[in-house]
């Protein structure tokens, strides 16, 4: 008796079950993730938020699942005919084991990355990683234990994933209805991915159902969140994407009905000559101190917790600024608008942007073409943000960095310490001095950054705590307030103008569309005979850039948009009063303040306008007509002089510049 022949199962019976089940195990795994963290962080939403919550969470995991098998579906003619089925098993084993491994890399980093920004791993996340070599000593001080885990969960991911792949293929026989299958499959797959009918796909911005923007992100997993981000950085986006097309003609139009750029050129629609407010007999030189994540809240002068007793001291010697904003949330931002005077935008900082790499006005241009030298002086590796190619291309004469301190003090995983920047910055002073040059410095402080690495026995013993973030507070305090306490004894600073600000505040988050607390900053400008007094009108560090040069004396043709306060605050005596106001960019939202109510441009141009009290929002209303139209004109600003090469120098300006280098 002849035993019968066991026929090789056909492919679809075998494949499909397989890639379903998979599909199934990614959609729990990230539901369970998601569960989990919503039970940590449960005082941030109520039950009628849970239904919502799950739902959207569904819709993001189901495009994470399309993601997941896209390529076995792309690939799936392969399963037609035996020889190349193995092909097909192997390359949907890699493609599905690669995004297993750093989906749970991320779902084990999301944790400690929402505790510190409140989202999940995102363009932060992407931003670091490019930086790496520089970011790692960090991770490996603050956040050991998580990094340590992350390394662990890659390791055995990869090695099981190795020999799950290797695995042989299972055996399979001819089937060409296989290809009858393929069309249904890859409709399917497309419009999971897509998971809508409109003419632009789903996004992030599509799932913000919530003011609180920790609850937009709840609702995604961490593997779209990362994605998205790396998609959106290879995809540079423009204001016009995420919010609306203009005409060139109608943006011009509303930007010229600004007094100040009635008469600006067509190409360059915020180039205006600026007269200086300050009558002096010359120049004086400047010093811009940059303070890492100092916002308001660490400010017993702005309302906080009293971590700063040098800068409230210092603050009844100058002008202090009780209402200033900082344009947004990183680094990055916080120099272009500083240094550049530049408008944010929901596109990446100029600093990091290839077309802002020359020919692109900062402050250090403006004071070359004026016959000033200008320096950069940062404690740590100057690449990193791309801050040494940005400067250098765009007026400073000389970076000075990490490497070249000789024997520092101390040094953490950021560089060294601010006591050690502080006295090469009076270093470099006194040097330009003795040499007679018309000078700019630029001071960009880091020790109040994670792991909030400071010197020991610098501090009071109930305040010595290396490592806590409220130490490196003090210890950024005390550094910069030598520092001005030792420039007041220096025979320049009679003649210098030196600005004390914050890039950003540490760890901006709230639960209102944007956290305004979060975006006030202290802002300090002593020397140069500077009178004592509290500036209480709303101002944006845009606004500083063309301030300094009018309080220095020097009249210039420049392109930046912010104003000169002391011409535009009736407070001031300003010859040209304009209402206060501060603009900010918070993840795609931007938002214009005034006395009393903020208007916020959402993607896609939704506005609101919202009320305002004591820095808290309520009683939101729809933002239309020419109001919406002016907004959004604000918002596309800074991303259109970038796109359009508007931001540039008159090109005498430019010529005059070269010249004296040359010289």
């Amino acid at each position: 008796m002849m035993t019968p022949q066991v026929q090789n199962p056909a492919p679809i019976a075998r494949a499909l079950p397989w890639l379903l089940k998979l599909a199934a195990l990614a959609w729990l795994g990230w539901s369970l993730s998601r569960l989990g963290l919503l039970m940590w962080r449960h005082e941030r939403w109520s039950v009628t938020d849970l239904p919502l919550l799950l739902g959207t969470g569904a819709r993001v995991d189901s495009i994470s699942v399309g993601i997941l098998l896209s390529l076995p579906i792309v690939l799936w003619p392969l399963l037609a005919r035996a020889r190349s089925a193995p092909l097909w098993w192997y390359a949907s084993r890699l493609w599905i084991g690669v995004i297993f491994v750093l989906a749970m890399v991320l779902e084990v980093a999301t944790p400690t990355f929402m505790a510190q920004y409140e989202a999940r791993p995102n363009h932060l996340a992407v931003e670091y990683l490019k930086e790496l070599p520089v970011t790692l000593p960090m991770l490996w001080n603050g956040f050991r234990a998580p990094l340590l885990l992350g390394v662990a969960v890659l390791t055995i991911g990869l090695a099981s994933g190795i020999v799950w792949v290797a695995r042989r293929a299972p055996g399979t026989r001819n089937q060409w209805a296989v290809l009858a299958l393929w069309p249904l499959l890859v409709l399917i797959n497309v419009y999971v991915i897509r998971n809508s009918f409109d003419h632009r796909p789903a996004n992030p911005a599509m799932f913000a159902r919530w003011s609180d923007q920790l609850l937009n992100n709840l609702a995604l997993n961490s593997s779209y969140s990362f994605g998205y981000a790396v998609y959106a950085q290879r995809h540079e986006r423009s204001a016009m994407q995420v919010y609306q097309i203009r005409s060139d003609e109608a943006l011009r139009s509303q930007w010229h009905e600004d007094v100040r750029f009635a008469r600006a050129p067509a190409a360059t629609p915020t180039l205006r000559w600026q007269s200086a407010a300050a009558v002096r007999a010359a120049p004086v030189n400047l010093i811009i101190v940059v303070e890492e994540s100092l916002g308001a809240d660490f400010s017993a002068r702005l309302g906080g917790r009293g971590l700063t007793p040098q800068l409230d001291r210092w603050a009844d010697q100058g002008l202090w600024f009780e209402q200033l904003y900082a344009t947004g949330t990183r680094s990055a931002r916080g120099l272009e608008a500083i240094v550049a005077g530049f408008p944010p935008s929901p596109a990446p900082a100029v600093l990091k942007r290839d077309g802002a790499q020359e020919n692109f006005a900062t402050l250090a241009s403006v004071l070359r073409a004026q016959g000033y030298k200008s320096r950069f002086i940062y404690g740590g590796a100057a690449h990193f943000d791309n801050m040494r190619g940005f400067f250098l291309g765009n007026g400073f004469d000389a970076v000075i960095e990490q490497r070249d301190f000789a024997d520092p003090r101390h040094v953490s995983s950021w560089g060294v310490s601010d006591e050690d920047l502080f006295a090469r910055a009076l270093d470099e002073a006194d040097a330009a001095y003795l040499r007679g040059e018309r000078s700019f410095h630029l001071v960009f402080s880091s020790s109040h950054h994670e792991p909030f690495d400071i010197p020991a026995g610098r501090l009071p013993p109930e305040f010595d705590h290396p490592g806590s973030a409220d130490a490196a507070v003090r210890y950024a305090d005390m550094a910069v307030g030598q520092f001005l306490d030792a420039a007041a004894q220096k025979p320049w600073f009679a003649n210098t103008l030196i600005l004390v600000v914050a890039d950003h505040d540490v760890r901006v988050y709230g639960d209102d569309v944007v956290p305004l607390r979060r975006f006030q900053i202290p802002g300090l400008i002593v020397g140069a005979g500077t009178g004592a007094r509290a500036i209480q009108s709303l101002a944006s560090q845009i606004d500083l850039a063309p301030t300094l040069l009018s309080m220095m004396g020097i009249s210039a043709e420049i392109p930046f948009p912010g104003r000169d306060l002391t011409t535009s605050l009736a407070e001031l005596g300003g010859s040209q009063p304009q209402a206060p106001r501060a603009l900010m960019q918070f993840e795609d939202r931007f938002a214009w303040l005034t006395q009393g109510q903020l208007d916020v441009l959402l993607p896609g141009a939704d506005a609101q306008r919202w009320q305002v009290q004591q820095q808290r929002l309520s009683n939101p209303q729809p933002l239309q007509g020419e109001a919406r139209e002016d907004l959004l004109a604000q918002a596309l600003l800074g991303d259109w002089l970038y796109q359009n090469r508007a931001y540039q120098l008159a090109p005498k300006a430019v010529a005059v510049s070269q010249a004296k280098v040359l010289q």
